[in-house]
C-alpha cells in the first residue's frame, strides 16, 4: 500500500486534471496483466483519472464535481507476502494484524486512532474499512489475486470528515464491480467474483 497521507496531499493538487467518463458507460480497467475491473458507472457526479500504471502498481483519482463530496484514491498493487492468498477471508490472523498495523505506521497514527470494521458488498466480497476517529480519512481494502485493492476517501481541505454514507456509496460502488481474470484465453475467460 502506498502513504495513504502522501498519497492525499498529491491528489490534492491535481484535482483538476480529471477528465470525464460518459454516463452509463461501461469501462474497463485492465491491471497489472492480472484481471480486468468492469464497472457499470462511477458513483455519481465523480470522473477518473488513471495517475499511475507500471505493471506492478496501479492508482487513479476518482475526483466529484461536487465540492460536498470526498475525493476518492484507488490504489492496486501485488504484494508478495500475501501470495496465494485470493480474498480478505483467506488472510489468516497474522495477515490482518499486519494490513491493520500498516495503517497505522503509514498515517503515523497511535493505535486506537483508527476504527475498523469488516463488511461485505452486496455480493459478498469481504471488506475491510479503516477510518480515522475525526473522520478525516477512511478507506475500504479488500484482497484480489494476492493484490491490495484499496479505495481512499478524503477531503481536499483535510477537516471536513467523511461520512458513514460516503463510505456506504464505496461499498455499493464495489458491489457493481466485476473481477474477470485476463490469464485465461480471451475467448474462455469469464467474470469472477472476488467474494466467491
Amino acid at each position: 500500500m502506498k502513504k495513504i497521507i502522501a498519497l492525499a496531499l498529491s491528489l490534492m493538487m491535481i484535482l483538476g486534471c480529471v477528465s470525464a467518463l460518459a454516463e452509463g458507460e461501461k469501462e474497463t480497467l485492465t491491471v497489472i496483466g492480472a484481471f480486468d475491473i468492469k464497472y457499470s458507472s462511477l458513483p455519481e457526479g465523480y470522473t477518473m483519472e488513471v495517475a499511475e500504471s507500471n505493471g506492478t502498481y496501479y492508482s487513479a483519482t476518482i475526483a466529484p464535481k461536487d465540492p460536498t463530496k470526498p475525493v476518492l484514491s484507488l490504489q492496486i498493487e501485488f504484494n508478495d507476502s500475501l501470495d496465494g492468498v485470493n480474498k480478505l477471508t483467506d488472510a489468516t490472523p497474522e495477515d490482518m494484524a499486519a494490513i491493520k498495523q500498516s495503517f497505522y505506521e503509514i498515517a503515523e497514527l497511535d493505535e486506537g486512532d483508527i476504527i475498523f470494521e469488516e463488511t461485505t458488498t452486496g455480493h459478498g466480497t469481504p471488506l475491510l474499512i479503516a477510518k480515522t476517529k475525526d473522520g478525516s480519512i477512511a478507506a475500504v481494502y479488500t484482497i484480489y489475486m494476492s493484490h491490495e485493492i484499496e479505495i481512499d476517501m478524503f477531503f481536499a481541505d483535510g477537516k471536513t470528515p467523511v461520512t458513514d454514507e460516503h463510505v456506504k456509496a464505496v461499498v455499493d460502488f464495489l458491489t457493481d464491480v466485476e473481477f474477470v481474470e485476463t490469464a485465461a484465453p480471451a475467448e474462455t475467460a469469464a467474470p469472477v467474483e472476488p467474494g466467491k
